[in-house]
C-alpha cells in the first residue's frame, strides 16, 4: 500500500448524488480494494501507477480547510464519503473523518456517513453531538457471507462487524440505514439481508451493479467463483435492462416485508 501525505484546496465538493447536496471525501483512494469500485475512475486524476486498492492519498490539512470551506458553501447535506470509505485502515491513525465530524457538530449541516467499517464506533461520541435528525450513518452490505465479502471487498472489515456496529448505533438512538450496492444477481440475497437489520435502519437502499467501470475484472472475479453465473453476467455486460427489470421485481418482493422502506437506484 502506497500511502501519500498531501495538502487539498477544498474539501467540501458539490455533490452529484441524489438526494446530497455536498460531499467530503477525506481521502484519495481506499484501503478495502473494492473489487467492483465505481470510484476506481478517479486513479484517473492522480498520478499514482499503483491499481484501484494499492495506493491512498491522506488530505492532512482537511480540517483547516473545512473551517475556510463552511464560509463559502450554503446550508445543504453533505455525505462523508462519496469516492473512499471514511474509516477505512488508515483512519485510525490520522483521525481526518473524527476531525471533520467534530467540526460538523458544531454547524448547522445535516450529514451522513457511509461505510464499510466498524471504526465509525470509535467516534459514537461525536455522533452523539448532533442534534437530532441531522445525523445518520449507513453501512454497506452486499451479502452475509463472508466467503463473497473476501472475494470482493478482500481488505474490509467482516459483515458480522458490521451488523454488530449498525447494532450499537442503532440502539444509540442515532438514525441508521443500510446500503446494498451493488447488488449481485444470484449473489446478493435482498429478502435474508431486510431480515437481519430488522428495525435498526430507517432505511435501505439499493443499488444496481455498474459494469462502465471495471467490468473485464467483474467478469474474471464471476467466471473463478461463481461460473454457473457467467453467462448470466455476460448478458448483463451486453444489455442490462433485462436485469434491471428483475431487479426492481426483486425489491418489489421485498417491500411487502420490509420494517424500512427502500429506495431503488438505478442509473
Amino acid at each position: 500500500m502506497k500511502v501519500k501525505e498531501r495538502e487539498c484546496k477544498s474539501i467540501i465538493s458539490k455533490s452529484g448524488i441524489y438526494g446530497v447536496d455536498y460531499s467530503i471525501n477525506p481521502y484519495i483512494g481506499c484501503q478495502h480494494g473494492c473489487k467492483y469500485c465505481y470510484a476506481s475512475f478517479m486513479r484517473r486524476f492522480t498520478d499514482h501507477s499503483e491499481p484501484w486498492g494499492k495506493f491512498v492519498d491522506v488530505k492532512i490539512n482537511a480540517r483547516s480547510v473545512l473551517e475556510k470551506d463552511l464560509m463559502k458553501v450554503k446550508k445543504g447535506s453533505i455525505l462523508i464519503s462519496s469516492v473512499t470509505d471514511p474509516y477505512q485502515p488508515l483512519e485510525e491513525k490520522y483521525k481526518l473523518s473524527r476531525k471533520i465530524l467534530k467540526r460538523l457538530a458544531n454547524t448547522k449541516f445535516p450529514v451522513t456517513i457511509l461505510t464499510k467499517s466498524d471504526l465509525v464506533l470509535r467516534d459514537l461520541d461525536l455522533l452523539k453531538k448532533f442534534n437530532e435528525s441531522r445525523i445518520s450513518v449507513g453501512f454497506s452490505i452486499n451479502y452475509l457471507d463472508d466467503r463473497d465479502r473476501k472475494i470482493w471487498e478482500p481488505n474490509s472489515c467482516t459483515i458480522t462487524e458490521r451488523l454488530d456496529a449498525l447494532k450499537k448505533i442503532s440502539e444509540s438512538e442515532i438514525e441508521c440505514y443500510l446500503h446494498v450496492g451493488p447488488y449481485f444477481e444470484g449473489i446478493t440475497n435482498l429478502e435474508e439481508i431486510t431480515k437481519n437489520v430488522g428495525n435498526q435502519v430507517s432505511e435501505i437502499q439499493i443499488e444496481n451493479i455498474n459494469l462502465s467501470e471495471n467490468q473485464d475484472q467483474i467478469i474474471r472475479i464471476v467466471r473463478e467463483n461463481y461460473p454457473n453465473l457467467e453467462q448470466t453476467y455476460e448478458k448483463i455486460r451486453m444489455n442490462d435492462q433485462p436485469y434491471k427489470q428483475r431487479l426492481e421485481k426483486e425489491v418489489e418482493k421485498v417491500r411487502k416485508f420490509s420494517n424500512a422502506p427502500i429506495r431503488l437506484f438505478l442509473d
